[in-house]
């Protein structure tokens, strides 16, 4: 009998063993996946004077202040000028930038990414041209300008997750040129095999939800206005317009093998009731 009990009580330990074994293996892997994770793309307008009362100094610290309030960690910019990034890189100081001009270098608006160099460390960055020649600064298919799509590879320190990035600005004119450049991001997500990790693939795109190259990227990825639709405001640009209804929708977070648990388009005013931007931004949180 006593040789029963003691193997009764050596089963049982071995029980409460794989119990607790099991209990902090759930507990760890939920605490690597539970970090929350804030991406915005913003286009930020070009610092020009054209823009009389709109121009840039008058609403740089209202972009910046509006990035440290919602704890960014990822942030996409389009339309940076070389001075706007020297002067966002001073302002963000916990943030490290990748990208380039789209005229190559320094020259030329940016299409770059910010990120939380304590949070994230950087594994791969790349910045390729819209166009038929992506390695080199150039004009694609019917486009009036060059454009660039900037992208960064990061580990989370704390969880060791990672997830790809990809920041864009289509063009304004050139409809194939639009169409074109949706495809050949999605080829070089494909080409690269990248189509399996966490995956964002945001910016401006100048194009509507029904247009095509919105509906070609939305065939292989997650249209996150979809994920979590919100009813005000539906639009993304403004126009510096005060009194605009927000109905365009042109700027874009697409999402894979991500959940996201929140979606906004951020339509604060400044203090002095004009807009930070003639864009609002996208905020999304997974």
């Amino acid at each position: 009998m006593l040789k029963i009990i003691k193997e009764l009580l050596l089963i049982i330990k071995n029980i409460l063993i794989l119990i607790l074994s099991g209990l902090f293996f759930v507990f760890n892997s939920c605490s690597n996946t539970s970090e929350k994770i804030n991406i915005m793309t913003y286009n930020i307008r070009l610092d020009t004077e054209t823009d009389g009362i709109n121009m840039w100094d008058n609403r740089r610290e209202g972009i910046v202040s509006l990035i440290k309030e919602e704890d960014v960690d990822i942030l996409g910019i389009q339309e940076g000028l070389p001075s706007q990034i020297e002067y966002l890189s001073k302002k963000l100081d916990d943030y490290s930038m990748i990208g380039e001009g789209r005229d190559g270098g320094n020259n030329g608006e940016y299409s770059a990414i910010y990120y939380k160099s304590k949070k994230m460390n950087l594994i791969e960055t790349e910045t390729f041209w819209l166009s038929e020649t992506p390695e080199i600064p150039s004009i694609g298919w019917d486009a009036a300008i060059n454009r660039i799509t900037t992208l960064g590879l990061f580990k989370m320190v704390n969880s060791n997750m990672d997830v790809l990035v990809y920041n864009s600005h289509f063009d304004h004119l050139g409809k194939i040129a639009r169409e074109k450049s949706a495809v050949l991001i999605l080829n070089h997500i494909n080409e690269n095999n990248y189509q399996n990790i966490p995956l964002i693939v945001m910016g401006d795109f100048n194009a509507n939800p029904d247009d095509l190259p919105i509906e070609l990227l939305s065939e292989e990825l997650n249209d996150s206005f979809k994920i979590l639709p919100i009813e005000n405001p539906v639009g993304t640009y403004n126009g510096f317009d005060l009194n605009s209804n927000l109905l365009d929708r042109i700027d874009y977070i697409f999402t894979k093998n991500i959940k996201i648990t929140n979606y906004k388009h951020l339509d604060r005013k400044l203090s002095s009731g004009l807009w930070p931007s003639d864009h609002l931004p996208i905020l999304i949180t997974y």
